[in-house]
């Protein structure tokens, strides 16, 4: 009686069969145009890639191709984001991405089923290994923005220096991007002096900076530029001025942790060192007294 349902079905599933392959096939071209582009900017300073590395690139594209269609665009276009933050990483696309944690969620069941770890546990396992790239994106976004706000203040104090000696703002930055240094913070402000360059005004480009690292105290060095730019105040004292403040709040992160190390180190001490502790002083007592009797 559901023998008529079998036609729909079938047209259905060719209908997303062929959506997924036309997707497949401009995802594959927008890529491998996008890898080019790249290739022909930064081929004097890209790493020799691994095998690994290599057979991954063929097979990321020809499977992300294939769920590409179902993904959410506000989902895709948060994590392409985020993936075109990172320094090294070859795959910026959220398909890809996708199916990287598809793949290490199917490692994570395969390595506890081979260990006969039971069907339930195995599945638990797959489902955290599901999350683990997302957990080393995180951790990987968390230390490119300590390193950007680490590095930021004396990036201004050269800056200023550089404006103050009568440079411009773009003169000023090519004289410091000039400098062999290859940090997130030189990468962002390389970005945005190529944007200067390609005609796009310099609040957009730095408004546009200012999203990628996505600090509060960045923002407000972005901020504070250009309301100085508007209002004609020296751009060299602003810099000089916000530099300043950033040491004075970094020194004060460093004495609260200095502060707090004290409490934490309270938990291992009561866990592991006070039971140890215990055990060379009262068990040889307590080895006595129980012989005694």
């Amino acid at each position: 009686m559901f023998f008529w349902l079998i036609p729909g079905i079938t047209g259905i599933a060719v209908f997303l069969l062929a959506l997924s392959l036309q997707t497949w096939s401009k995802n594959l071209r927008l890529r491998k145009e996008a890898l080019h582009v790249v290739a022909a900017a930064d081929v004097a300073h890209a790493p020799r890639p691994g095998f690994m590395v290599l057979m991954l690139s063929r097979l990321l594209p020809w499977l992300a191709g294939w769920q590409a269609a179902w993904m959410p665009e506000t989902w895709k276009t948060r994590t392409e984001q985020r993936l075109a933050r990172l320094a090294v990483w070859p795959w910026r696309f959220a398909a890809e991405w996708l199916v990287l944690k598809e793949l290490s969620a199917l490692a994570g069941w395969g390595g506890a089923f081979f260990l006969n770890a039971g069907f339930f546990p195995s599945l638990l396992l797959g489902a955290a290994a599901f999350f683990l790239p997302d957990l080393w994106l995180k951790e990987k976004e968390t230390a490119r923005k300590k390193d950007v706000m680490r590095e930021l203040p004396d990036f201004l104090d050269l800056l200023a220096s550089c404006l103050e000696a009568g440079l411009g703002f773009e003169q000023a930055l090519a004289v410091i991007l000039a400098r062999d240094q290859k940090s997130p913070l030189h990468r962002e402000f390389s970005e945005a002096a190529r944007s200067m360059r390609m005609g796009v005004s310099r609040q957009d480009a730095l408004q546009a900076m200012g999203a990628r690292v996505a600090d509060p105290d960045f923002k407000t060095f972005i901020t504070m530029v250009i309301q100085a730019e508007r209002l004609g105040v020296s751009v060299a004292k602003t810099l000089k001025a916000q530099a300043s403040q950033l040491r004075g709040k970094r020194f004060q992160s460093v004495e609260k942790q200095a502060l707090e190390a004290p409490v934490k180190l309270l938990i291992p001490l009561i866990v592991f060192i006070f039971p140890v502790v215990f055990i060379v002083l009262f068990g040889p007592i307590i080895i006595r007294f129980m012989k005694g009797f």
